[in-house]
């Protein structure tokens, strides 16, 4: 079982087992949750339909999809020379 300190500022560090176990990585948020005298945290993972619909939103993929005729899985095994 891992464990840590609690500084003078409340701050805690997560041991290096526990941030692989988790995949937290630098500027990754963390959710707390008291449950029965005991502290849970939670990653917070992001909802990849809505990240995909803000990257569609802030690009023009226009030009793209003209050069692929939308379908870019074909156009790509075109380019690399692949049959289906």
């Amino acid at each position: 079982m891992a464990q840590g300190l609690v500084s003078s500022k409340y701050q805690l560090t997560l041991p290096v087992e526990v941030r692989k176990a988790l995949g937290i990585k630098p500027g990754d948020r963390v959710e707390y949750v008291v449950k029965e005298g005991r502290l849970e945290i939670r990653v917070i993972r992001p909802d990849l339909s809505k990240v995909l619909d803000e990257v569609l939103a802030e690009h023009d993929f226009a030009a793209l999809r003209a050069e692929t005729h939308d379908d870019a899985v074909r156009y790509v095994r075109e380019m690399r020379g692949v049959d289906d």
